[in-house]
């Protein structure tokens, strides 16, 4: 795993970068103290270390709004979509839960420009656990439904069926269901769920990069993750 970078606005942080350690996780940080005349050249030199020290993605403070100062560098930051798509099965079996439907009754649509990875996986985790699916992907899903048809004898709906929960991993896909976990970018919608966890200090359990980089570098692990 690449190293990552943290970014941390401190009072008196002049910019200059250190190892350490994040919940066991290694990391590049770098304090900076944004304020006065001298904070945006502080927050440079903070960017030009990280990358320097071989970050290429960083972590920052959730109200930060400075990163033309930090992609100047090549530094962008850790995309939870990877980490959010690897909760989809729990998310949909909780959705349906809240919704008072039992998987076993319920039909789950799968949407999508496009049938990838982490749609054919959610696809095939969930065929043991609901009545049925809608595959909703021009590009692929039409050999996908058929495959899910013939290894697990679960019917597959055509497109524009509806499903009591739908999950959408790209923003360019038809929204049929009020219920839609949208599993994509960088402020995934999960339908009023929310993704923490508890074993982190309280202003850390629910930052979505930093549970994605500790979820990369395996310092989180499925029983660490509640979902609300």
């Amino acid at each position: 795993m690449p190293l990552i970078g943290q970014l941390i606005l401190e009072p008196g942080g002049r910019g200059r970068a250190i190892s350490g350690r994040l919940y066991g996780l290694p990391v590049l940080r770098a304090e900076a103290d944004r304020s006065g005349f001298w904070g945006e050249r502080r927050l440079r030199r903070a960017g030009r270390a990280l990358r320097q020290g071989g970050a290429l993605r960083v972590l920052v403070p959730r109200d930060f709004d400075r990163w033309p100062l930090l992609e100047a560098f090549g530094l962008r930051p850790v995309d939870p979509e990877s980490f959010v798509r690897a909760q989809s099965v729990p998310l949909t079996l909780e959705a349906l839960e809240r919704r008072g439907l039992a998987p076993d009754r319920a039909t789950v649509a799968l949407r999508g420009s496009r049938v990838d990875h982490a749609l054919a996986r959610t696809a095939a985790q969930l065929c043991p656990l609901v009545r049925r699916l809608v595959v909703d992907a021009p590009r692929g899903g039409e050999e996908l439904a058929l495959w899910l048809h013939r290894e697990f004898g679960v019917p597959v709906l055509p497109p524009a069926e509806q499903g009591a929960v739908a999950l959408r991993f790209q923003g360019d896909c038809p929204r049929r269901e009020d219920a839609a976990l949208e599993l994509y970018g960088p402020r995934p919608g999960l339908a009023g769920l929310s993704l923490s966890a508890p074993g982190l200090a309280e202003e850390d359990r629910e930052d979505l990069p930093l549970l994605a980089a500790l979820w990369e570098g395996g310092k989180l692990g499925p029983e660490d993750i509640k979902i609300t």
